[in-house]
């Protein structure tokens, strides 16, 4: 279905994160991701990295996002570009975060703590 409610889209829980899928293959969007996370404040998205390209905006709040050994603070309606293969995660400011985030469908998560790989639900 080419529309698709709010109250229809999958909600998932990574780290404490809230991760709301937005549009995905498993649904019609054969070829991309989309979705929203919810960081609360000093939270914080695990360090890990991506086997595609990945672009976020912050929707509201902001903190200090890291992407190999750089750091950036950002704000609401910043957007970054996250390389292939590059090691990034965000620390959430004292408001929390917000970030929508798009990439390719079946983009895999390489997480660095533990070496996981996985192509999370909200990418399939």
């Amino acid at each position: 279905m080419p529309v698709e409610r709010a109250d229809e889209h999958p909600t998932f829980e990574l780290g404490g994160n809230t991760i709301t899928s937005l549009a995905a293959p498993s649904r019609g969007a054969d070829e991309a991701a989309l979705y929203r996370v919810e960081v609360p404040p000093g939270g914080g998205l695990p360090a890990h990295r991506h086997d595609h390209l990945d672009v976020f905006t912050v929707a509201a709040g902001g903190g200090t996002f890291h992407i190999d050994d750089e750091s950036f603070e950002l704000a609401a309606g910043d957007s970054a570009v996250v390389p292939i293969g590059a090691v990034h995660h965000l620390e959430a400011g004292h408001e929390g975060a917000t970030i929508v985030v798009t990439m390719l469908a079946g983009t895999k998560l390489v997480r660095t703590d533990d070496g996981s790989e996985v192509v999370p639900p909200w990418v399939s």
